[in-house]
């Protein structure tokens, strides 16, 4: 996969991994994809006898007459083709066009898969959501191409709907991309399948999966109170107005009026132009130094024994700024963070400091679901109004207390 616009379909496909990817799907549907992703990789040439009915039914594990029904499918959707009837093999692939590529490609709308440096975007971002569709889309015989909203503008899209593609996987919508939502609206106008990844309210009038934040930061700060906590409060580094924040926010409540207890206010470490034109080890300094007066603040207005944070980098600070103060991290002030993050953290060449829980949001589950309610919907298994999936997430433990 590359950073910019890039055709991925059938990409180093040859028979062998062409017939595994073909297991899921049922006998007859199996011959068809074998066929559709020889041809994308360039082992059956357009114009040149398909195999055998036999040499198909060996390739691909299924019965003679089966092979054959699967044939005449192929033929049915424009893949092969009948070449004159006395010839041995009739069958030869159909030479594709530019416009039966778009009508047959879903496309990946995603920010771009890649961190600095060229590193491959870590499992806990949403960067890596595309890592997953695009071999598991192809997985399921769909021409892939990925396109990067960042290097998209309004004439790109133009022309990408003046030839559409058969449907659309859009991840970077969760924090409202005026690209991608604009996608998604053109997506709606035309009828063309798209998922989204997210929940906000402008998401809903699509089919989306979505992780659920306020479900899992109700787990952390339940987590918390089962340890004794009891003066919890949530930091984050700016206000909490997307709308993943404040399903987090409304999680943290309901969680602390199941226990009887107050919700504090968010310790907001605050928006500045210093912020904006920082980084490193100078932008840890300076939010540890904030978190610091933030936690002063609330330990004088009534006590505080638990954090949680907008992610495990938040946390990291919060939990370099207890150390600052005297204090031992998860033993004195219990912190929870989110994401699960384990390496490429924009702070981890600064400070070792860990959260004490932290929640996975399982980005591997989210890029399955996202596969399998696109091709539900393309296979028409679905009712007309948009359908919403999510999954559960899973609470890790960083180690033990007091470290």
């Amino acid at each position: 996969m590359n950073d910019g616009t890039g055709d991925m379909s059938g990409s180093g496909i040859d028979e062998e991994s062409a017939g595994r990817r073909a297991e899921a799907v049922s006998p007859r549907g199996r011959v068809v994809q074998w066929l559709v992703n020889a041809v994308a990789s360039g082992s059956l040439k357009p114009g040149a006898e398909i195999p055998t009915v036999d040499e198909i039914a060996a390739k691909t594990g299924v019965a003679r007459n089966t092979a054959a029904s699967g044939v005449r499918d192929a033929e049915r959707k424009g893949i092969v083709e009948r070449r004159s009837p006395g010839a041995r093999r009739r069958y030869v692939p159909v030479a594709p066009t530019s416009a039966h590529l778009s009508g047959t490609t879903v496309v990946v709308l995603a920010a771009p898969g890649r961190f600095k440096d060229n590193v491959i975007a870590p499992r806990w971002s949403e960067a890596y959501l595309a890592f997953e569709l695009v071999p598991r889309l192809m997985a399921a015989g769909k021409h892939v191409t990925f396109l990067n909203d960042e290097l998209l503008g309004a004439a790109d899209l133009d022309a990408l709907f003046r030839q559409p593609p058969a449907a659309m996987v859009i991840t970077s919508s969760v924090c409202g991309s005026p690209v991608s939502l604009e996608a998604l609206s053109r997506c709606g106008e035309t009828g063309i399948v798209a998922v989204a990844y997210g929940n906000a309210p402008e998401l809903r009038r699509f089919d989306r999966v979505f992780v659920d934040h306020r479900a899992g930061e109700r787990a952390l700060t339940e987590w918390l109170l089962a340890r004794g906590c009891r003066r919890i409060a949530p930091m984050f580094p700016s206000e909490p107005t997307l709308y993943w924040m404040r399903e987090r926010i409304a999680g943290y409540e309901e969680a602390m009026r199941g226990a009887g207890l107050e919700p504090l206010p968010c310790a907001v470490l605050g928006d500045s132009e210093l912020e904006a034109q920082t980084s490193g080890a100078r932008r840890f300094r300076f939010f540890k130094a904030l978190a610091i007066g933030k936690i002063l603040e609330m330990r004088r207005s009534g006590g505080l024994d638990g954090l949680v944070c907008a992610n495990d980098e938040w946390a990291a600070v919060a939990a370099a700024a207890i150390r600052d103060m005297g204090l031992v991290p998860n033993r004195d002030i219990l912190v929870a963070g989110y994401d699960n993050v384990t390496r490429n953290g924009q702070f981890d060449k600064i400070t070792d400091e860990r959260p004490a829980v932290t929640m996975d949001k399982r980005n591997d589950l989210t890029a399955a679901d996202m596969v399998s309610l696109l091709c539900a919907r393309i296979d028409g298994r679905l009712a007309p109004e948009p359908q919403a999936r999510t999954h559960s997430q899973r609470i890790v433990v960083c180690g033990p207390y007091g470290d």
